[in-house]
């Protein structure tokens, strides 16, 4: 038995062979087949069944029943088998088709196959047009390469059916192919625009021609699908001198089984360009991928991979077997035939694979300016501590302004389904309101009745972690999400019915996904101090639900170390804390048996900066030189108090400073290390009425 198989050898002038190819030189390209490699069903992607009876036995009084059991139908030692059963005198056989999965117009196909014996059997290999589901028979016209009936032996027709050529067939050929039920032979037609010519084993014994081709002679411009069968009984299968009852059941009362058994179907076509088809997305380290080159007899095949990819099976052939690496990259073919140098390259993303507890998507530092993409509003972008800072300005809603985040690598998140965002606003034009949709490598999008919306906004200046579980959203069947093969996030920003035109400012800290939501308890927002008869006030909101109490924080700085001052209940808002100063900070946590929330926004009765306003204030104090050489200079607005300046290296140890602060139109302070520092990272920290900035400066030795 003949097989196409592509094995690895070294030789770079290595020719291929893909077994006998047509007569007609110009279908030089396998475009497909299958081969039936393999035990078991056969494969879907590319045949289904016709199942039952049909009309009065599928028009022809056929005795069968058709169906998809691998009793009928089945894939063994790498032949189709396609067996007819009698059971309890009722005959079952299969009928596997390629419609609606593999078409083609014009080419060559093989069927290499050994034939079902039995008298009153009739195994066919054929084709019919796509178009049978809008023009009907025989407008959509049938070819039929190879039919068989074994009360005439070792005689093998071709016909073809038109309409004005159909029923009792006219336009047929034949040939004797003696042991057509023993041996394997190739049954081959050749489709031009001008003839369909049919071969036994590359032997023509019958062309279709006709003088005039129109719809009634020649509908044979467009798509057909394959075929294979076998009919028991019926107009042309049955032995008239077993017929009863004037019935098409003229069938060996003997025969209880029979079989044919195909080898493989190929379908060549006349090359244009070199193609390239394999895996676009692939995990790390993948094994035994598959990528194939348009397949030419004669022809040498060089292929080259991107770092890490190594060809395991199948160099200088069309198809190679691939185990992959860690990395992105190309993969690129190079042909050569007849003379003629042909290439074709195809980018290949290696996807991440989250693992741990939860995985980081985007952290915004770098900025990935060049993998965000803004439309339907004004939307200014930039960095801002580590955090993607969105200004917007949006005058339509209706034209759902969004800004696009593309991943860069696609994401598996098929165990990762849950979605996590660190948001935060303060809302001031109360216009805020935000949606994050998942696109997947095909550009299906999330939606539907599962959609994360932001919501309840919490806008109290600081950040809040907000969980979606997309598991539900996800699907593999046409137009579903991928979760496979996630490579963009789409922010919707005051979008549609929840829109309303506005400007205001948010920010993005993070994105990650994770298994499932935390069990953790959400935190607390909107903490607000006030001064109370019996000390500080302290109210905050409760976004949890879930948690078994809070605990309250306290400290002397807005960014200095928080203190617990006191536990309290679940659903707990409001605590007075005798010992608070105006000018005292606080923060609230939440928590239960899982662990402890996130804090808090900060709360003081002298008020807390935005982080607008700190971000400003960032700017208003600058550090210089830097690098410095053991001196430095800090320089602030004249309105701004600096309370302290300190300096810390790397591992958290203070520096002794001598500071001289001078006063004019901007203020600064000479800063100078009481002692020499080794060369190296440090800390200055600037603690102002209101906020504590942290400015890194590279300090040098003294030439």
């Amino acid at each position: 038995m003949q097989k196409v198989k592509y094995l690895a050898f070294m030789c770079l002038s290595l020719l291929v062979s893909f077994g006998t190819l047509a007569q007609n030189g110009k279908f030089n390209e396998l475009v497909w087949s299958d081969e039936f490699n393999g035990n078991g069903a056969i494969d879907p992607q590319w045949w289904g069944f016709d199942l039952g009876t049909g009309d009065n036995g599928w028009g022809n009084r056929e005795l069968q029943t058709y169906t998809n059991q691998q009793a009928n139908v089945r894939q063994s030692n790498g032949n189709l088998i396609i067996e007819a059963l009698k059971q309890n005198g009722s005959w079952t056989s299969a009928r596997v088709k390629t419609q609606g999965k593999f078409n083609f117009t014009y080419g060559r196909v093989e069927f290499r196959a050994k034939l079902a014996p039995g008298v009153g059997t009739w195994p066919a290999l054929w084709m019919l047009g796509e178009s049978i589901t809008t023009k009907g028979w025989p407008a959509c016209g049938e070819v039929d390469v190879m039919e068989y009936i074994d009360r005439l032996p070792g005689k093998v027709q071709a016909a073809l059916h038109t309409p004005s050529s159909y029923g009792n067939t006219q336009n047929v050929g034949s040939t004797q192919v003696p042991d057509a039920t023993t041996a394997f032979h190739v049954y081959a037609a050749e489709w031009t625009d001008k003839d369909i010519k049919f071969y036994v084993d590359n032997t023509l014994y019958y062309t279709y021609a006709p003088a005039v081709r129109d719809a009634r002679t020649w509908p044979f411009t467009e798509d057909q699908f394959l075929i294979m069968n076998i009919a028991v009984g019926g107009n042309m299968g049955s032995e008239p001198t077993l017929e009863t009852n004037g019935q098409k059941n003229g069938v060996d009362p003997s025969l209880t089984n029979t079989r044919m058994e195909v080898d493989y179907v190929r379908v060549y076509q006349q090359f244009q360009d070199l193609k390239l088809t394999g895996p676009t997305l692939v995990k790390p380290l993948a094994q035994n991928l598959t990528f194939k080159a348009s397949r030419l007899a004669n022809a040498t095949y060089t292929w080259t991979l991107p770092a890490g990819a190594t060809v395991v099976d199948g160099h200088n052939s069309p198809e190679v077997i691939i185990n992959w690496g860690s990395n992105s990259g190309q993969v690129k073919v190079e042909m050569q035939h007849n003379g003629q140098t042909y290439s074709k390259t195809m980018e290949v993303k290696t996807k991440a694979v989250p693992s741990g507890s939860s995985y980081l998507i985007e952290g915004f530092s770098p900025f990935p300016a060049d993998r965000l993409t803004p439309t339907g509003g004004t939307f200014d972008m930039s960095q801002a501590q580590d955090a993607l800072r969105i200004k917007y300005n949006i005058t339509a809603p209706a034209n759902l302004p969004n800004i696009v985040y593309t991943l860069e690598n696609p994401l598996d998140m098929t165990e990762y389904p849950v979605l996590a965002a660190a948001v935060k606003t303060l809302n001031r034009s109360k216009t805020v309101a935000l949606r994050l949709d998942l696109l997947d490598a095909a550009g299906n999008l999330t939606g539907g009745n599962q959609v994360f919306t932001l919501s309840p906004l919490i806008d109290d200046g600081e950040f809040y972690t907000y969980y979606f579980d997309f598991k539900e959203a996800f699907g593999t069947g046409a137009g579903k999400v991928d979760p496979a093969s996630i490579n963009k996030i789409r922010i919707l920003i005051n979008y549609g019915l929840f829109g309303k035109p506005g400007q205001d400012s948010l920010w993005l800290d993070h994105l990650s996904v994770l298994k499932a939501i935390p069990a953790t308890p959400n935190r607390a927002s909107h903490a607000a101090a006030s001064m109370a008869a019996s000390g500080v006030k302290i109210d905050w909101q409760d976004r949890s639900g879930n948690e078994e109490g809070f605990k309250v924080f306290r400290s002397s700085q807005f960014k200095g170390t928080y203190v617990e001052i006191a536990a309290l209940p679940a659903n707990a808002i409001t605590f007075t804390d005798v010992a608070g100063t105006r000018e005292s900070f606080y923060k609230v946590q939440s928590y239960n048996a899982a662990g402890v929330s996130d804090y808090s926004n900060s709360a003081t009765v002298a008020g807390v900066l935005s982080a607008a306003q700190e971000e400003w204030l960032e700017r208003q104090f600058l550090v210089y030189p830097n690098p410095a050489q053991q001196k430095f200079t800090v320089s602030y607005p004249a309105q701004y108090k600096v309370k302290s300046l300190r300096l810390f290296s790397t591992t958290g140890q203070e520096v002794p400073l001598l500071v001289s602060f001078q006063k004019v139109a901007k203020n600064t302070a000479e800063v100078q290390p009481a002692v020499a520092l080794a060369e190296g990272l440090y800390f200055c920290h600037i603690q102002t009425e209101d906020a504590l900035l942290v400015k890194r400066i590279f300090l040098q030795r003294l030439p």
